[in-house]
């Protein structure tokens, strides 16, 4: 081995085996990760899919499918009674345990079999397990059973890992035992009571979603309307439907500390310009190192 080879040699990471050469390697098996491996794998390339949960990511089991799957049942009801001749047809109560297994289904029961069947069937190879940068294209993977194996790539590592729930920094969060965008989405018991702090996309599904299913909920937006990031009329429209169908919505409003008043009290949520609310539950945000604007209590 000649002098410039020996500088490009990959150097052994100790207890690590030293595993194939891929022309990429695609850390994360979400949407964005699955798009670069067909596309890399259309170009001919030789690609590895490194993935630590289920190949799908959170798009379609804790995110994009689960609420829109929530959703359904309860705007088609709301829908339904808005329309003269169907709305005397809308009898009774919603079906939580159909709209739960039908949510179930969509995210097939959280079983990836079918979308890691994908990645093999384009010709990509699926690797399971927590991966990290360990040098220039080089990736270290650890599996389930501790074993790890370091990944080489010819071209180009591609990071697709998404982001994580990032909770607010406030007083009694951690023993609130908080709600993520997870299991608002994947929760099969409707609370009592829930309150959602922040009002952008995520904040006003989910207040749809529960109201719906029979949450009485409260929403609380730190700015001055819902959906900040859109044009004002939109977030007027979706505030006054939300409040039509029973949401309790303020605005200019932020969270200070929860705590509860005695071990068998309710979540109370101290607010800086309206009353403590009670709630039991509390949701964070979907996204590591965002502006924290999602949040829920829920009893």
């Amino acid at each position: 081995m000649t002098a410039a080879q020996q500088d490009q040699a990959p150097m052994a990471t100790p207890g690590c085996r030293e595993g194939e050469t891929y022309d990429v390697v695609v850390l994360g098996a979400g949407p964005v990760g699955q798009n670069v491996a067909d596309r890399a794998r259309a170009g001919g390339l030789r690609v590895a899919v490194v993935e630590r949960e289920l190949v799908g990511g959170e798009c379609s089991y804790w995110a994009c499918v689960p609420s829109k799957a929530l959703l359904r049942p309860v705007i088609a009801i709301s829908d339904a009674r808005r329309v003269d001749g169907a709305r005397e047809a809308v009898d009774g109560s919603i079906n939580t345990a159909g709209v739960f297994g039908r949510r179930n289904r969509y995210v097939a029961h959280w079983d990836d079999t079918g979308q890691a069947d994908w990645v093999s069937g384009i010709g990509a190879t699926l690797i399971r397990g927590d991966g990290r940068l360990d040098g220039p294209r080089r990736v270290v993977v650890t599996k389930s059973s501790g074993e790890s194996v370091a990944l080489t790539a010819r071209h180009a590592v591609v990071i697709c890992t998404g982001s994580r729930p990032a909770l607010p920094d406030l007083p009694g969060i951690t023993e609130a035992r908080p709600w993520t965008n997870r299991q608002a989405t994947d929760n099969s018991t409707v609370p009592d009571r829930l309150a959602i702090v922040g009002a952008g996309g995520v904040g006003v599904e989910m207040a749809t979603a529960w109201q719906g299913l029979g949450a009485s909920v409260t929403l609380l937006a730190r700015g001055s309307g819902l959906l900040p990031r859109m044009e004002p009329f939109v977030g007027e429209l979706i505030g006054r439907g939300l409040a039509d169908a029973g949401v309790d919505v303020r605005v200019g409003v932020s969270v200070r500390a929860l705590g509860r008043p005695n071990p068998l009290a309710q979540w109370s949520s101290s607010w800086t310009t309206v009353p403590s609310c009670g709630s039991t539950r509390y949701s964070s945000p979907p996204a590591e190192h965002r502006e924290p604007t999602t949040s829920a209590w829920r009893q």
